[in-house]
C-alpha cells in the first residue's frame, strides 16, 4: 500500500500527515476531532484550544480503551459459546452412542427372553406329539383333590430369586371373617 500525504486543517492549526489510510478516511478523521474540539470551546470558552485538544483526546483514548474491552468481551464469550456448543455436541454424540448401545442391549434381552419363555413353555407342556394317546376305556378320570381352607401366592418359580408357592393356612375361611363382621352389625 503507498503512503498518502495529506494536508489537514483542524481548529486553524495546519497539518501535513502521511498515512496509509485513504485520503477521505483521514479527512473525516480530522473533521470528527474538530467537530469535539469546538463543541468543547463553545461549551467553555475560558479554555484554550490546546486545553479542548488534550480533553478531546483524552475522550478519544477513553471511547477506544472501552471499545477494545467491549470487543475484547465479546471475543471472549464467544469463544465460551463456542466451548459450550462443541461440548454439547459431543455430550449428544455421546447420548445418541449410549441410545444405539441401550438399542442393542434391549434387542438382545428380547431375544434371551423369548428364548427363554420358549424353553418354560415346552418344559411346562412338555413335547407336544401330533396325537395324544387315548385312555384306556377302563380307566376313570381322577377325581379333583378336596379344596384346601387357605390361599396360596401365586407360583413364581420361573423367576430366578424367587421362592416356590407358599400356603398359609386358614382355618376358618377367608370370607367367614367379612360374614362374621356383616353379621354383627
Amino acid at each position: 500500500m503507498s503512503r498518502n500525504r495529506i494536508r489537514l486543517n483542524i481548529c486553524g492549526a495546519e497539518f501535513a500527515l502521511t498515512s496509509d489510510d485513504s485520503e477521505s478516511y483521514i479527512h473525516a478523521i480530522a473533521e470528527e476531532v474538530e467537530v469535539g474540539i469546538t463543541e468543547m470551546v463553545e461549551k467553555n470558552p475560558h479554555i484554550s484550544i490546546a486545553t479542548a485538544g488534550i480533553i478531546s483526546a483524552l475522550n478519544y483514548c477513553d471511547a477506544q480503551h472501552k471499545a477494545e474491552d467491549a470487543a475484547d468481551n465479546l471475543r471472549s464469550q464467544i469463544k465460551d459459546y463456542l466451548e459450550d456448543s462443541s461440548r454439547a455436541r459431543t455430550e449428544a454424540d455421546e447420548a445418541r452412542r449410549e441410545v444405539e448401545r441401550l438399542k442393542k442391549e434391549m434387542q438382545t434381552l428380547r431375544a434371551r427372553l423369548s428364548e427363554q419363555t420358549e424353553q418354560m413353555a415346552k418344559a411346562t407342556h412338555g413335547p407336544q406329539s401330533a396325537q395324544e394317546p387315548e385312555r384306556p376305556a377302563q380307566q376313570k378320570p381322577a377325581k379333583a383333590a378336596p379344596r384346601q381352607q387357605g390361599y396360596a401366592r401365586p407360583s413364581r418359580e420361573h423367576i430366578p430369586g424367587e421362592r416356590a408357592q407358599t400356603v398359609v393356612e386358614d382355618p376358618e375361611g377367608f370370607m367367614s371373617f367379612f360374614e362374621k363382621k356383616d353379621d354383627e352389625l
